[in-house]
């Protein structure tokens, strides 16, 4: 009988039946391992973990739409920025410019399989680059704020944006410079925002607070946060923070027991920024993110901060996902493109102390897959991976075919992940163990069993 599996955090590991190594490396002691106990399975894949911020062009055509289906992308976050700076937005009479931006991205999420989050402050003109001569409520004056959110759900709804695939994101990182006023003065802001767009668009999806850091007990901002969306009756739908860096797995639960603490729930939860450009946004952290995504159940974007004329430019790579301009897959790319491939039922895996990774097994296809990846500065070596309880349908004669595949750190075009090793590994005590010579934490590896 399988076991359901709700989330699950990364414990000690379990010891296996019997080791045999891979002749993929000689035999060496791993300096970290996972195990995979392929009794404990339940949830289909919801690839909840593949989503950027920005990272097109600002029509929307460029990089192929294919490469996004590919990678099965189910979250797009994004509301022009900079696009006109340094007057550019509604408050610098720059906002029509921006609404063509959001058209065009919403149709390509749409087309896509994706929702689209509305990064509300970019409309506005908060983007951290252009001109900002005036906050919403400024003197006490809401006049402007109102009319603003009026324009944008009209234009909402005169565009079919008013489904639960749009998610209203009203404010970004507003605890640093994207927010130039004071904490109530944003949390009013708030309070009007999410009220004004409940009330003309029944059942629409607020997303908040979009925090530039990670949810904790301590944090006197996120509790006065707290406490007033309950107080004022306007608690988000999607709870949103960013993790660069941050774990989060145990941001979620440091989140969860905030929430407790106050009686409040919420529909999910998103670190709708995540992996800082440069180390965090290799194959490897790339890999480790989607399994802390997993575990927690959390949506993820990867953050972009890129400059337009720039490289990475803001409108260009997915998140760093493919070569600037010429728009072709690099090494992190396909590490989500094996994430895209998995399917049937998500199994438990047990991290090591640095190493993490997402696993599937489908009984109808006779396949699991297992995309593993490393944090930032993880260990180098071999790393063990402990395939325990082996199911009936995988195994052939006594043995498992295993394919072990690696995606390099590269910032140029890679073809396709580089076969490490494939053969057929004899099975003893229901289980294998698959060393991988892990040279750098920057790369990330698939490992796929079939009979």
């Amino acid at each position: 009988m399988s076991r359901r599996l709700g989330r699950w955090l990364a414990g000690p590991a379990i010891a296996v039946l019997a080791l045999v190594a891979s002749p993929a490396v000689p035999a060496q002691a791993a300096v970290d391992s996972m195990t995979v106990d392929m009794s404990t399975y339940g949830g289909t894949p919801t690839y909840r973990a593949s989503g950027f911020i920005y990272g097109l062009a600002q029509n929307g055509s460029t990089p192929s739409a294919s490469l996004q289906s590919q990678i099965k992308v189910k979250t797009m976050r994004a509301g022009g920025s900079q696009i006109g700076c340094p007057n550019g937005g509604y408050v610098n009479g720059g906002y029509t410019a921006r609404w063509n931006f959001i058209k065009a991205y919403y149709a390509r999420a749409r087309g896509t399989g994706a929702h689209f989050s509305l990064l509300v402050s970019g409309m506005w003109g908060s983007d951290g680059v252009c001109t900002v001569p005036r906050w919403p409520g400024d003197s006490g004056n809401w006049t402007e704020y109102t009319a603003f959110i009026n324009q944008l759900i009209a234009d909402a709804k005169a565009n079919g944006m008013t489904g639960s695939d749009v998610r209203w994101d009203l404010w970004n990182e507003p605890n640093i410079f994207f927010w130039g006023r004071t904490q109530s003065q944003y949390l009013e802001m708030v309070k009007r925002g999410t009220q004004m767009v409940r009330a003309a668009i029944p059942g629409a999806v607020i997303e908040g607070p979009s925090y530039a850091g990670v949810p904790t007990s301590g944090n006197a901002w996120w509790n006065t946060y707290l406490d007033y969306v309950k107080a004022n009756n306007v608690v988000p739908n999607i709870m949103s923070w960013h993790d660069l860096p941050g774990d989060p797995a145990t941001d979620s639960a440091n989140l969860a027991g905030m929430l407790s603490s106050r009686g409040l729930s919420v529909a999910g939860e998103s670190v709708n920024e995540y992996g800082a450009f440069g180390d965090e946004q290799q194959p490897g952290p790339s890999a480790w993110y989607i399994a802390r995504l997993e575990r927690c159940n959390c949506d993820g974007a990867r953050a972009n901060w890129g400059m337009v004329g720039q490289t990475p430019s803001l409108y260009d790579t997915m998140g760093w996902l493919v070569t600037a301009n010429a728009g072709q897959p690099m090494g992190q790319w396909w590490v989500y493109q094996r994430y895209a491939s998995q399917t049937g039922q998500r199994t438990k895996i047990t991290a090591g102390s640095s190493h993490d990774g997402t696993v599937f097994q489908d009984s109808s296809a006779r396949r699991s897959v297992s995309v593993l990846g490393a944090k930032a500065g993880g260990a180098q070596g071999a790393i063990d991976i402990r395939y325990a309880n082996l199911p009936s349908w995988l195994v052939s004669g006594g043995s498992v075919n295993v394919l072990v595949e690696r995606m390099p750190s590269t910032n140029a075009y890679v073809s396709a992940p580089t076969v490490v090793s494939s053969g057929r590994m004899t099975v003893s005590g229901n289980a294998v163990t698959v060393s991988v010579n892990w040279a750098s934490a920057k790369d990330a590896y698939a490992i796929t069993l079939t009979p």
